[in-house]
């Protein structure tokens, strides 16, 4: 080995060390803020519960701070791996013309048919996982709607994301396909919502009324946020009836969520108090003197 060969590996070595503690020194900033967010935000379910688990809160900050260190290990770990490779690699370099060129193909190409046939998802969904811990589209602790799937993001491993459902059961997706799909975010940049119900009332309905009272029992929900007063629209006429809207805004999805159960529950009620139907056709039952005839009525009340 020559004295300029012996150089050139000391000064790549030196220039791999450098080059890790830099790297390994940005990863710690970004974990530190992790924790701090972590400490500073309150974990939104997707809907507000009565947990089976003690101190849910603290429980949930404790599973995103286990969830950051583990991440941000296996980064650590791959990224030393990587500059190691790439040193060796580097140093390989130079002593290249001792290597017989078939000899050296023909391991190439096995090694690279190895590894894109053993280890592709692996990979795929590690540097998937890579980037989506560092992007900041998705997030432990977002409430999303992805596939159908309404929850909360539980967890982001290296390999996969888990969406818990407003049921608490758990939604598993490959980090590869995570980075790929389409989902509507809930939490991405605030947490308020502005939820709405629809409902129908039939055509002689005095509208006026309703709609005072349906502002009236969104105003009442405790889930309710009173950023401003809640809206009240007619959405269509038809000769059926008349579709109504209900919005009012919410802090949260969960809230949201709760918001209009309490909307669709208080109308439904109300609705029935002051006998208005929710269409215009009635059904009418009546039987014979034995009770074993029926018949079914249809009235149809016009908008005129």
């Amino acid at each position: 080995m020559s004295y300029s060969q012996l150089l050139n590996i000391v000064i790549l070595v030196f220039a791999g060390l450098g080059l890790l503690v830099l790297l390994r020194w940005l990863l710690k900033k970004v974990e530190k803020k992790r924790h701090t967010a972590i400490k500073q935000d309150d974990y939104m379910h997707a809907v507000p519960t009565s947990s089976p688990i003690d101190k849910p809160l603290r429980e949930a900050q404790k599973a995103r701070a286990r969830s950051v260190n583990f991440r941000f290990s296996i980064i650590r770990h791959a990224i030393t791996m990587l500059i190691a490779l790439l040193v060796v690699f580097a140093i390989g370099i130079s002593f290249l013309d001792r290597i017989p060129a078939t000899l050296l193909s023909m391991f190439v190409a096995s090694f690279g048919v190895v590894l894109g046939i053993a280890a592709r998802p692996f990979i795929e969904n590690l540097i998937a996982g890579i980037v989506i811990t560092f992007s900041r589209h998705l997030r432990i602790g977002d409430t999303v709607d992805i596939d159908k799937h309404y929850g909360t993001i539980e967890d982001i491993t290296p390999i996969y994301t888990i969406v818990k459902g407003w049921d608490w059961r758990r939604y598993v997706i490959p980090n590869a396909d995570m980075l790929s799909k389409e989902f509507i975010s809930l939490t991405l940049g605030d947490n308020f919502r502005w939820t709405y119900v629809e409902f129908w009332v039939a055509p002689d309905t005095d509208i006026a009324e309703v709609k005072a009272h349906a502002i009236r029992i969104a105003s009442e929900s405790p889930h309710f946020a009173p950023h401003e007063d809640p809206s009240f629209w007619v959405m269509g006429m038809e000769k059926e009836g008349f579709r109504c809207w209900l919005a009012a805004w919410a802090d949260s999805p969960g809230d949201a969520w709760m918001l209009a159960s309490e909307m669709r529950t208080g109308l439904a009620e109300q609705l029935r108090l002051l006998k208005i139907s929710p269409h215009s056709y009635h059904v009418d039952f009546s039987g014979d003197s034995d009770g074993v005839a029926s018949r079914m009525r249809e009235d149809a009340v016009g908008p005129g």
